[in-house]
């Protein structure tokens, strides 16, 4: 069984072996055909867990891999991040089930394990993103929003301090199609 780490793909752009362009079926067969998938006309999606894959449907080329289920606002979040089958598990490198990160905690800590990266000014409605070399980024909410299962009621937890933004997402987007 192979290991996936989140740690690697931030730093190299490379999920395992599988990069922009891959082909669908090369990453089927590397990574399983236990998946779902979604038919969206122009593009399609595999998803293992919610780790989500997305090719164009004319070439069946990989554009883009992301995890945009990373907060830990649902009764579920260990399904959000762990993921694991007969070939391969994911490696998610500081994350931990159930526990939040901050935009300042998840500096602290790349600047601890000395990794490059950049701040990259965000717009009207999205913080801004950490980007690394690879092209890879981590994306950022403003706030908590979910559903309590006790109380049977959405909320609704708006931060206003850019530190304490949590992290949303891990995403590779290429929109150029070859």
């Amino acid at each position: 069984m192979k290991t996936i780490s989140i740690k690697s793909f931030a730093k190299t752009g490379k999920f395992g072996e599988i990069g922009i362009g891959t082909l669908k079926k090369d990453v089927i067969k590397l990574l399983g055909t236990d998946y779902d998938f979604g038919d969206c006309g122009e593009t399609q999606i595999i998803k293992y867990g919610w780790y989500e894959f997305f090719f164009w449907s004319d070439t069946e080329k990989l554009f883009a891999i992301q995890n945009d289920h990373l907060q830990a606002n649902c009764e579920n979040h260990n399904e959000m991040i762990l993921y694991k089958n007969d070939l391969f598990e994911i490696d998610i490198w500081f994350l931990k089930v159930n526990q939040d990160y901050t935009y300042s905690q998840v500096i602290q800590l790349l600047k601890k394990e000395d990794i490059d990266y950049k701040i990259e000014p965000g717009s009207e409605i999205e913080p801004e993103i950490i980007r690394f070399k690879s092209g890879v980024y981590l994306d950022f909410s403003e706030g908590s929003f979910g559903w309590n299962s006790e109380t049977n009621e959405s909320y609704n937890d708006t931060i206003k301090n850019k530190e304490d933004y949590l992290l949303n997402g891990i995403r590779l987007f290429d929109f150029k199609k070859e």
